[in-house]
């Protein structure tokens, strides 16, 4: 098992309640990468589709692991927002800021930072679903070793 594989395994280990313990689904499957990841949305759009889900293309958004919370494309931001509160009803907390930071933070840091990337199914105006869900929200993140899905569904 690679490294990152074992600090996913970790990461699921200390946030399963906490992320499954919910009105959403959230499924994590994380497994090692054979070659070299290559174009961001071929990778991800492969492995998905290895899963039973859709292909979205070049609809995969590119986050910046490396960005601050206010910056362009931040990938913790894009975390927090998935998952601090409810994905049908925001109003409604489900970590909440502080803890959906921290998970961000775990869920980033299983990745080697020199070649982590980490896509997203959301952008600006919407989604590009994956599932038949009512709502969605799909991060794929991978290094040079492994590859895992963080997927939060709703009201299929």
């Amino acid at each position: 098992m690679s490294d990152t594989l074992a600090r996913l395994d970790a990461f699921f280990g200390k946030w399963r309640e906490r992320l499954c313990g919910h009105q959403a689904e959230v499924r994590f499957v994380a497994r090692p990468l054979d070659a070299l990841p290559g174009l961001h949305c071929a990778c991800a759009d492969s492995f998905v589709t290895s899963l039973g889900y859709q292909p979205i293309g070049a609809n995969w958004e590119l986050l910046d692991a490396e960005a601050a919370p206010d910056g362009a494309r931040s990938a913790a931001t894009a975390l927090v927002e998935a998952f601090a509160h409810d994905m049908a009803l925001p109003q409604q907390p489900w970590l909440g800021e502080g803890d959906a930071q921290a998970m961000a933070g775990d869920f980033l840091a299983c990745f080697d930072p020199r070649t982590r990337q980490i896509v997203t199914n959301r952008m600006y105006f919407g989604w590009n679903p994956l599932t038949d869900a009512a709502i969605e929200w799909a991060f794929v993140a991978f290094d040079d070793t492994a590859i895992a899905l963080l997927l939060a569904t709703s009201g299929d």
